[in-house]
This record gives structure tokens, C-alpha cells and sequence, in this order.
């Protein structure tokens, strides 16, 4: 009796145990059906920076595999449908369309879970503010490249140090933007050792990137017509077109 895999979440993770599992087993063997809230699969979303700066000029290189490649492979990938409910004793996975509102039951005999994780947002007021903006898949890439076409102004700020953080940092400078960083850890790259924290501190000063550190950011200002216009840490506060 042919089994059936189901995968939640179509990017790097989902669509590799997804490839794995059609290499292992054959269409005859196993049926393998992923959702995917989405409108991409299986794409860089470390490349993200480097298409908001310019260096990737288009989106759909930093995209591995198109849905058509895998469904030619006899995986089902089904975009724009999100996960609602898990029922484990009845191993099935409920699901939605996005765009139609149509819902429905799927059964599993194995189930992938491969959704990712959110980022933090820090829970302070305004952080939902016009013109702040997270980076996690390509929809947020291309929201942050609309957002910086409609900006008022060239000031730039980041919040956070890590690698993308630093990363976006460098996009929106090339973007010509003014940038400041505000890091919650005396040096950027806190993953890295101190030393090596430092010399990517002074990497950064030396591109005209302005580097706050043990800044705790405590809210987003806000204009009268919700757009953001600064960040306030617990010690300063830092003009801001977008975020």
C-alpha cells in the first residue's frame, strides 16, 4: 500500500526532506504532499540582503527550485496553502487556501514539520509602525524594496548586529542611505569573539555605517500618520525613514 509523507513548510528544509524522501522512494512507494503558506519554494533567504543592495539584481535567482520543479519530480507542493490544524490521534493535517478561503482534511503516514521560526519583534510600542520591517522570506524582501522606493527621507535604521543585521546594514548604505545600527550588545557579531566583534565594528565605521551598541531600544516614535520617525532607546533617540 503506497504511504504518504506530508511536509509543512516548502523552503530549504520542507523541500530537501521532501527531495530526499521522493530519492529514498519512488512515486509507486510513497505519495508526498507539501503545503506552503508562501508564494515561493526552496530559496536563499541569506541572499535577501544581497538582492535588497543590488549585488542580486533579480529575485528569482535566489530562488533553487520553482513549484514546477518539484511537482515534476511527483511531489505535490501546494502554495499559498497554510497549516491550521494538526490532529496527531488522526494523523491528519488541516489546511487552508490562502487566496480562496477553501479548507480541507489531509491524511499522513509520516509528517515533516518545517516551518521555520519568526523573528523576534521586540514588544514595544510602534513596532508595527509604517515603514519598520522585518526580513525573513523573499515577500518581506520585496515589501522593504517597496518600502525604500516610498521613503520620505534617506536615514536608515537597524536594529540588531547579528549577521543579517549587519548584512542589511551594508545593503541599505549601498542603497544610499544613511545608516545607523543600534545593538543591544556592546559589539556587533556578539556570536563572534570580542576581538573579532571589534574589527567588524571598525569594518563598519569604516563604510560611514554608524554603530550603537548597549542600546536598548524601548520604542519605535511615530508621525500622525502612523509612519515611523524614530528609534528611542533607553538613552538616545535616532531619526529614522524606515527600519
Amino acid at each position: 500500500m503506497t504511504e504518504r509523507l506530508v511536509v509543512i513548510g516548502g523552503d530549504a528544509a520542507g523541500m530537501s526532506a521532501a527531495s530526499q524522501a521522493r530519492r529514498l522512494k519512488g512515486a509507486g512507494e510513497l505519495e508526498i504532499v507539501a503545503f506552503e503558506r508562501g508564494r515561493f519554494s526552496s530559496y536563499s533567504a541569506c541572499g535577501i540582503p544581497y538582492w535588497v543592495s543590488g549585488d542580486v539584481p533579480e529575485r528569482e535567482e535566489l530562488i533553487a527550485r520553482a513549484p514546477e520543479e518539484h511537482r515534476a519530480r511527483d511531489i505535490d507542493l501546494r502554495m499559498r496553502t497554510e497549516v491550521t490544524e494538526l490532529d496527531v490521534p488522526g494523523q491528519r493535517v488541516r489546511w487552508r487556501d490562502v487566496e480562496s478561503g477553501a479548507e480541507g482534511w489531509t491524511g499522513f503516514d509520516r509528517l515533516v514539520i518545517a516551518t521555520g521560526a519568526r523573528p523576534l519583534r521586540p514588544p514595544v510600542p510602534g513596532v508595527d509602525a509604517r515603514g519598520v520591517f522585518g526580513v525573513q522570506t523573499l515577500e518581506d524582501g520585496q515589501a522593504l524594496l517597496d518600502g525604500l522606493s516610498a521613503a520620505r527621507g534617506r536615514r536608515a535604521v537597524v536594529v540588531g548586529a547579528g549577521y543579517i543585521g549587519v548584512e542589511m546594514a551594508e545593503a541599505l548604505l549601498k542603497r544610499g542611505f544613511e545608516v545607523t545600527v543600534v545593538n543591544r550588545s556592546e559589539q556587533p557579531m556578539s556570536t563572534l569573539d570580542p576581538e573579532m566583534g571589534r574589527l567588524v565594528h571598525r569594518a563598519m565605521d569604516g563604510l560611514g555605517i554608524r554603530t550603537v551598541g548597549s542600546a536598548e531600544v524601548t520604542g519605535f516614535l511615530v508621525d500622525g500618520d502612523g509612519r515611523v520617525r524614530a528609534v528611542a532607546t533607553d538613552a538616545a533617540e535616532y531619526p529614522a525613514d524606515v527600519v
